[in-house]
């Protein structure tokens, strides 16, 4: 299958419309999670988490399935799949996120109210997630821009609109997350949905790429995804919703990166290792580790009531702890995903797994709901400098 025609830049990009283009994606996915740290009460925190951490595993599957197979082909086997291709196998996998989600929430006490409007949500967003993506890699800025911009703008703004209607709480944020999606997925590039059979087609076109990249987003998500399931038991879902509300206080750095992702990942692997590039990651970690600690201590100092993320400002030590290791290792990490041996992508995400399952269990466990947080913390910390040595190593994945 050959390339789109309409997939070819047509002329260079400027460096504004793609960081225009950035910070507007890290804004419109943002926006969901902050509004719900600084509307949602720690319980009902937890219970919208449970559900966005099913989007985060179901976008997790689209990057090993459809994303970058498609990208590591592209590069190395001088081989792309159309849009028809892509954006079917897309459609697919997003159905199939909000199928698992609609039966989960319905299973859970307290998740059943927005188990449709909350199925639905996963579902667009996965699938924009994933033609966002092709977008970037594809350098159709312009689209990704006013995808990103009407997803921002109509999350944020339903969201206000229902608070000043009376509306708030879980349905609110739902419906906002819902809204958003819908229409930042409906300015996309339009899609084809072929027969089920396309799905064996893309497996067989892509499966070289697809099997190590799936078993590496399987043990990540297993730390990162599976491990807050048995944590929420342990903790309540009260301190389960403080617990999650640390790790959102990272998110601004993950969206920052993610939406670079395509970008970072098809540049050579040697530029990744000059030292120049790894004292500015350095620096970048600190940036951030420092602002979300003096961003807590502000709200603390001038008691702001801001929903679960008042509730975080006594982890703040922990908390700057975690934010700066979480850039230091998802830079990284985005990194030896395209560039590193199987091998130590491997050993890689075995020695983040273990480490993201087992300490913040026996803290959970031992300590409660600060020792989950500083194990969390410190798990992270180890991780991320795993995954340096990978990136830094001299061994690479065949091109």
């Amino acid at each position: 299958m050959s390339s789109d025609s309409s997939d070819e830049p047509r002329r260079p990009l400027p460096r504004t419309l793609i960081a225009v283009a950035t910070a507007t994606n890290a804004a419109s996915v943002l926006s969901t999670q902050l509004l719900g740290l600084i509307s949602l009460a720690p319980a009902d925190f937890g219970l919208f988490s449970l559900q966005y951490l099913l989007f985060a595993l179901a976008s997790s599957v689209t990057l090993s399935v459809v994303s970058e197979p498609w990208m590591r082909t592209d590069l190395r086997q001088n081989h792309r799949s159309t849009w028809a291709d892509y954006s079917s196998i897309q459609l697919y996998v997003s159905m199939a996120a909000a199928v698992v989600t609609l039966v989960f929430s319905l299973l859970v006490p307290g998740l059943a109210v927005i188990a449709l409007t909350g199925a639905l949500a996963v579902g667009v967003n996965v699938y924009r997630a994933g033609v966002r993506y092709h977008q970037v890699r594809t350098n159709q800025w312009n689209r990704v821009l006013v995808g990103d911009v009407v997803a921002f703008t109509l999350t944020v703004a339903t969201w206000v609109v229902l608070l000043l209607l009376g509306m708030h709480g879980l349905m609110a944020l739902s419906i906002a997350w819902l809204t958003g999606g819908v229409l930042s997925a409906l300015v996309a590039h339009r899609p084809h949905l072929r027969g089920p059979r396309s799905i064996g087609a893309w497996f067989g076109t892509h499966r070289d790429h697809i099997v190590p990249l799936l078993k590496d987003s399987t043990l990540m998500d297993l730390g990162s995804i599976g491990t807050p399931f048995v944590v929420a038991p342990l903790l309540g879902i009260a301190d389960f919703g403080v617990y999650r509300a640390v790790s959102n206080v990272a998110a601004p750095v993950r969206l920052i990166l993610n939406p670079l992702r395509p970008v970072l990942a098809g540049l050579p692997a040697h530029s990744h290792r000059v030292p120049r590039r790894i004292v500015i990651s350095i620096a970048g970690a600190f940036f951030f580790g420092v602002a979300a600690y003096l961003a807590l201590l502000g709200i603390g100092l001038l008691h702001i009531q801001l929903g679960s993320l008042s509730a975080v400002v006594t982890y703040a030590i922990p908390t700057a702890l975690f934010v700066s290791a979480n850039f230091f290792g998802h830079y990284y990490y985005i990194i030896a995903r395209s560039h590193a041996a199987q091998r130590g992508l491997l050993i890689g995400r075995i020695v983040q797994t273990s480490l993201a399952i087992i300490l913040p269990i026996i803290g959970a466990l031992a300590f409660g709901l600060a020792g989950a947080i500083w194990c969390y913390a410190g798990a992270t910390v180890v991780s991320s400098t795993v995954w340096v040595l990978v990136v830094t190593g001299r061994r690479e994945a065949k091109q």
